[in-house]
């Protein structure tokens, strides 16, 4: 069960990043980063949308690494387009269902015009499945 687990988790990691593309030159020389962020600012906006994924969101606990101009390319199977922003990664930890930390884990949101437009949490199976916190 658990290889079958696996082939699942490496065949679907195989489709989504065949199927992401980055920025064509066009559209980077055209990119829109929004206002600009300073990196207290990227934390204060993207950490509240990070919290609610988890399960308890008020036991969140962050480290924040960076926060830079950037782009998240597109994904094309979550009709999601290439976005540019700022990018703000850091770990995240969290309690689960019987009341334990699970451990720090990497994560990235994109940050534009004061809102998180995209971000992904690494899961256990080391995959970061972008998602669109608007479209929650």
């Amino acid at each position: 069960m658990e290889t079958l687990r696996y082939a699942v988790v490496v065949g679907l990691s195989v489709v989504l990043t065949s199927c992401a593309s980055g920025p064509t030159p066009e559209q980077i020389a055209a990119a829109d980063y929004g206002l600009e962020m300073t990196p207290e600012r990227c934390v204060e906006v993207a950490q509240p949308v990070l919290a609610d994924h988890l399960r308890d969101p008020g036991s969140a606990q962050f480290r924040h690494n960076s926060c830079y101009q950037g782009w998240w390319g597109s994904v094309p199977l979550l009709s999601m387009p290439v976005v540019f922003g700022y990018i703000q990664e850091g770990e995240v930890n969290g309690k689960n269902a019987y009341g334990g930390y699970v451990g720090f884990k990497p994560y990235r949101a994109l940050v534009k015009n004061g809102f998180v437009i995209r971000y992904c949490i690494t899961d256990n199976d080391g995959l970061c499945m972008p998602t669109d916190p608007r479209a929650r």
